[in-house]
């Protein structure tokens, strides 16, 4: 998602971040704001606004939030922040009941077809970001239709679409892969009954834009499914700072309704999150305002953002 993102899910990976990084010295806020940026810079490879740019009020705001709990103290005059033994104490508690964090991958995806359990056989599924097929598989074997797109954008995947097809012969004609981005997709006939996706929304250059994009491939009353990481705390002790690519459950909630998603659920399954929404048989759509503004907070592309980050911040703490 974007630069200066805020919410539950980002303050409580920050709150114990914070706790890592003065656990090894003493930093001032800016450095942390610094260290945070440069030890996240690797989702650039996926977008160039993967890396996590916390803005310095939020960073005040979470320091003063762990000196309250007596975590972390200033050193003054020369503003180095550091760690207290209650917050060294705090931060193996922390640890060591995530000492057994395990990838949670197919529980995830058994909660996401379990969404499924009342849909007619033989609905016409579309998987986006199948990779090797993995989901698309699990649910042509329960009767589906499936159609999976990859579009090989990355390294590892540029091949995944040859592997998936592998062994699609024995799938009854349910199965089908093809090399191609969910923006350019021509919309079927008749829609698609359901849209999934497993640990793909993360990878996406545009969210918003896909997102969209899905909304209008499924028919009226069709639905959305996606598994991704878990934003925050748990999600990170799985998947690293990889997990801050993810869309976390606050910005789900605000952006999928600005496209014209209702009916939304969300379940945490440990270390994923699996989303559920509708487009409403109405076909009602949201307004070009609307989606433009939930791009904009996605994509925290102007101080607005960082304005309003900053504003519920100080609200909740």
């Amino acid at each position: 998602m974007a630069s200066a993102r805020c919410g539950p899910s980002i303050r409580e990976f920050l709150e114990y971040y914070v706790l890592v990084l003065l656990g090894a010295k003493t930093r001032t806020m800016r450095e942390l704001v610094e260290e945070i940026k440069a030890r996240s810079a690797e989702n650039r490879s996926f977008r160039s606004s993967g890396v996590l740019d916390v803005g310095i009020r939020q960073m005040e705001k979470v320091l003063y939030r762990l000196a309250d709990r007596g975590w972390v103290r200033l050193r003054s005059p020369s503003g180095q922040w550091g760690i207290t033994g209650a917050g060294r104490h705090a931060r193996r508690e922390i640890e060591q009941k995530s000492a057994h964090a395990s990838d949670s991958k197919q529980p995830a995806a058994s909660k996401l077809i379990a969404c499924l359990k009342d849909v007619p056989r033989g609905s016409y599924v579309l998987d986006v970001g199948t990779g090797e097929g993995f989901l698309a598989r699990k649910l042509a074997r329960r009767g589906f239709r499936v159609l999976g797109i990859d579009s090989g954008a990355f390294d590892y995947s540029k091949d995944s679409v040859e592997k998936a097809r592998q062994g699609v012969d024995s799938d009854n004609g349910r199965l089908e892969f093809r090399r191609a981005d969910v923006t350019e997709l021509p919309r079927a006939r008749r829609g698609f009954d359901y849209i999934v996706s497993s640990q793909a929304v993360h990878c996406m250059k545009d969210q918003p834009k896909c997102l969209e994009a899905i909304y209008h491939l499924l028919k009226p009353g069709g639905r959305f499914l996606a598994v991704d990481f878990l934003v925050g705390r748990e999600g990170f002790f799985a998947h690293g700072f990889h997990c801050l690519l993810a869309i976390s459950r606050e910005e789900w909630a605000e952006l999928l309704p600005a496209i014209g998603f209702d009916d939304i659920h969300m379940y945490k399954v440990k270390n994923y999150l699996v989303v559920d929404a509708r487009r409403p048989s109405s076909g009602r759509h949201a307004s070009a305002t609307a989606l433009a503004a939930a791009q904009t907070r996605a994509q925290g592309a102007n101080d607005e953002r960082r304005r309003i980050c900053d504003a519920a911040l100080r609200v909740s703490v």
